[in-house]
């Protein structure tokens, strides 16, 4: 039951007063002046305090003010004369509810204790509420963080191995992203290079990421050959994720480090670009293979082919997202144009020639990107 503090300097008004309510409310206290009622404050929160607006030495004004700041939550009720409307206002603009004109209305005044005892209500209903919902952001803000952290420690870093110069470069296009790469070398002669694109974003694509990750290096640790990794990826994804409608492009490489072959396989994903070391010039090889996750198929409908490489060569993977990226007029940079910013970037390191296409394409304004980034650039290293 709600607890309402009467205040009034005149008996007959806080009798009048308590005669209205006490049907309603039986926890009723009243206060014979502005300087009682700051007393009783001290000592009791109340749900809602009813004050006349004019009393001598502590008025309605101070009233308001001292229920204020002992509970923000409790509602005030000004009573005022005719003389005092405007000041009664003047009132409610410093938080008081509303306000009473006398001689008083039982019925309003019913009314008005009413509304104000559910707007309190409401209200801490509401701050609660907004507590909860606080709380849950930052669990979800703390989640975020980790899954972020996670899917960024299966991001590989720029490395060297034997005569392979290999750089990393990934944007996500938010902090969370559904491109996963994979570099896995023997020891003894064959470099693996995976990198896969799964559709989506967010916690959904970064928790596929993981699982998918798990997969793909049981399978590249098994060092089949890239169209035998993609069949048993293909049928891991229908098996496990088909009520999902799942899809994912990749390409595998196998660098056979000693004859200098790539052998690769790719499941609709973007173009392979090598540039040739001597001439400069660019050799696109596309994917020979579906979707993964479309249909299941067997072995032999996953092609594979090899490649020949040379010093000084330098091989690029990469995810639709950099082919993609728009300038403000909306043209993309397309195929075209990513073979144009490799050509005309002078030979360095690896890991700083790919963070020079990420900048270059800020210089050139396709700054409008839809999808996370992905590049693996890798050069052939003379003996």
């Amino acid at each position: 039951m709600a607890s309402i503090l009467l205040v009034d300097d005149d008996k007959n008004i806080l009798y009048l007063l308590s005669e209205a309510l006490k049907r309603e409310y039986d926890d009723l206290t009243m206060a014979l002046g502005g300087e009682k009622a700051l007393t009783i404050l001290q000592e009791k929160d109340f749900d809602l305090v009813i004050s006349d607006l004019q009393m001598p030495r502590v008025d309605g004004i101070e009233i308001l003010r001292a229920t204020k700041e002992k509970n923000p939550e409790t509602e005030v009720l000004i009573v005022t004369g005719y003389g005092s409307v405007r000041t009664a206002v003047n009132a409610m603009k410093s938080g008081a509810f509303d306000y009473l004109s006398k001689p008083i209305d039982v019925e309003e005044l019913r009314l008005k204790v009413a509304q104000a005892l559910k707007h309190r209500e409401l209200k801490i209903l509401s701050e609660q509420q907004q507590r909860e919902i606080a709380e849950f952001n930052e669990m979800i803000q703390r989640d975020l963080n980790l899954a972020e952290q996670v899917h960024k420690s299966l991001i590989p870093e720029s490395m060297r191995i034997e005569n392979i110069d290999i750089g990393i470069k990934y944007q996500p296009m938010i902090s969370l992203g559904g491109d996963f790469a994979d570099i896995y070398y023997d020891q003894k002669r064959y470099l693996f290079i995976t990198l896969i694109d799964v559709t989506g974003h967010g916690i959904s694509a970064s928790l596929l990421v993981n699982r998918i990750c798990t997969e793909v290096r049981r399978l590249v640790r098994e060092e089949l050959d890239p169209g035998e990794i993609l069949h048993h990826l293909n049928d891991f994804i229908i098996e496990v994720f088909d009520s999902m409608g799942m899809f994912l492009t990749a390409i595998v490489l196998k660098i056979d480090l000693r004859d200098l072959t790539v052998t690769y396989a790719g499941s609709a994903h973007p173009d392979l670009i090598i540039l040739d070391g001597q001439t400069n010039r660019a050799r696109r090889f596309p994917s020979q293979n579906m979707i993964v996750g479309f249909e299941k198929t067997n072995a032999e409908n996953f092609k594979q082919e090899k490649i020949n490489i040379r010093a000084g060569d330098r091989i690029f993977l990469y995810t639709d997202g950099l082919i993609e990226a728009e300038d403000d007029e909306r043209n993309q940079l397309g195929m075209n144009g990513l073979i144009y910013l490799l050509q005309g970037l002078q030979d360095k390191e690896m890991s700083h020639f790919v963070n020079e296409i990420t900048q270059k394409l800020e210089n050139l304004a396709y700054n409008q990107v839809r999808d996370d980034v992905f590049l693996i650039g890798m050069k052939v290293l003379g003996s």
